[in-house]
């Protein structure tokens, strides 16, 4: 698998913009939603360049789901969908310049951040402390989020829920690096 930055995101998201164009026309228009660190790289949400290997894909307009893979672009993450705050959608975002026929969103970046912590892993942790080190996430929305309790934690289990409330107090205290 090949590591691409914000400019291979932005391509693959152009490419699939001009398949769909072929496929469809201009008289139509469809509709994707990004995370994962593809969704953090578009919105410069991070400090440093960051690489991924792929486009986590959470919503896509049934006709584009077929072309996705070419494009490295990953739909298995709906799975997860369930455990997302319940409201994400409402406060989704545009990622400028989306192409002729194909809006591209992302969460918010609260919502992002809530993905991360629940996906914990090494790469999910040096997001977060990025993310707060230079201000994209608002911690009142945040706090405001998960204290929402049909938000997030009607979605998860006790002990999920128990864990995610520790990652986020490791996060605010600086005990991540």
């Amino acid at each position: 698998m090949e590591n691409f930055q914000k400019s291979g995101v932005l391509l693959r998201l152009a490419q699939l913009d001009d398949d769909l164009l072929s496929l469809y026309g201009i008289g139509r228009r469809f509709e994707i939603t990004i995370i994962g660190g593809s969704a953090l790289i578009v919105l410069d949400l991070l400090p440093n360049e960051r690489f991924t290997t792929d486009i986590d894909v959470l919503e896509a307009s049934h006709e584009a789901l077929g072309l996705l893979e070419r494009y490295d672009m990953n739909p298995d993450v709906s799975t997860f969908l369930y455990k997302y705050a319940e409201n994400w959608k409402e406060r989704r975002q545009p990622v400028e310049n989306s192409g002729r026929v194909l809006d591209v969103f992302t969460m918010s970046n609260e919502d992002l951040a809530i993905t991360k912590l629940l996906a914990w892993r090494k790469t999910d942790q040096r997001d977060l402390v990025d993310m707060l080190a230079v201000g994209s996430i608002d911690l009142g929305k945040l706090k405001t989020i998960l204290g929402d309790v049909s938000e997030v934690q009607a979605n998860l289990e006790d002990d999920e829920w128990t864990a995610l409330l520790a990652r986020f107090d490791m996060l605010l205290s600086g005990e991540l690096e």
